[in-house]
């Protein structure tokens, strides 16, 4: 069996094709899965990585081992499919623009709900958290800030699915934030204050339109880094080609090795 995700492992691959079973319905809670065996037919691969596919979906609890009697879907209430699904999503490695597009769709409607519900201590720590950020000169301290400010708004919204996503993807967050930061540095903190003072006056449309403007224009600057560090790979390619060109004494082609054709 292929995986069908780059770098993706044989285990990794046959849990993914599990998991979508159980998340989807298809294996329905209290339902067995096939066996060990049987999944080894399914899938063309081995025991051992067909186990650690098993043993994966049952450390997130989407399923259980009965001594002697197979392997069963586990019902599950809709907080513990929240806390078992979402991890695995988090440690999937998601690419910074998929991810920055779901933020964008959870926290507009989190900052309209915070303008709602957001008490004064809750606003008077968004407050501080944007002028952390702005006057912070490290990396490693404006993305702590910048995240501190989002979850505060999450809180403020007072929806504990929300808080509850914001918190077992904060670290995700954090990884993908901080290379976007090293670039776009603490200019986030200008549309924090405006969405603040919109959350302070209870404009809860005005929240949601900042904190889109604000998102997008996250979304925007990580394209740029994207298409940037796709150039920068192509030029680290080209050069080892060039060098080697000049050392036949050839001229280096933008795609193939040219020095050997006649």
């Amino acid at each position: 069996m292929e995986a069908n995700k780059k770098n993706m492992t044989v285990s990794e691959a046959i849990f993914e094709q599990l998991k979508e079973r159980i998340v989807s319905g298809e294996w329905k809670p209290g339902e067995q899965i096939p066996s060990e065996n049987k999944l080894c037919q399914l899938c063309g691969a081995s025991r051992v990585s067909v186990r650690a596919a098993i043993q994966k979906l049952s450390s997130l609890g989407l399923v259980e081992s009965r001594r002697g009697g197979g392997t069963f879907v586990c019902s599950l209430s809709g907080e513990q499919h929240l806390n078992s699904v979402i991890p695995y999503f988090a440690l999937s490695h998601p690419d910074r623009i998929s991810m920055f597009e779901f933020r964008r769709i959870i926290e507009t409607e989190g900052a309209a709900l915070a303008a709602q519900r957001a008490d004064a201590e809750q606003i008077a720590a968004m407050h501080e958290a944007t002028k952390k950020m702005a006057e912070a000169t490290t990396t490693e301290d404006i993305t702590q800030y910048d995240l501190e400010f989002h979850y505060l708004i999450m809180q403020g919204s007072r929806n504990s699915i929300l808080v509850k996503v914001f918190e077992v993807l904060r670290d995700t967050y954090f990884s993908l934030l901080h290379e976007n930061v090293e670039r776009m540095g603490s200019t986030g903190a200008a549309y924090h204050q405006m969405i603040t003072v919109a959350i302070e006056s209870r404009d809860a449309d005005l929240a949601k339109v900042l904190m889109e403007k604000h998102l997008n224009n996250t979304i925007r600057a990580t394209v740029d880094l994207q298409e940037s560090e796709v150039i920068g790979e192509v030029e680290a390619e080209k050069l080892p080609r060039a060098n080697k060109a000049k050392e036949k004494g050839g001229e280096p082609c933008a795609h193939f090795d040219c020095t050997g054709l006649v």
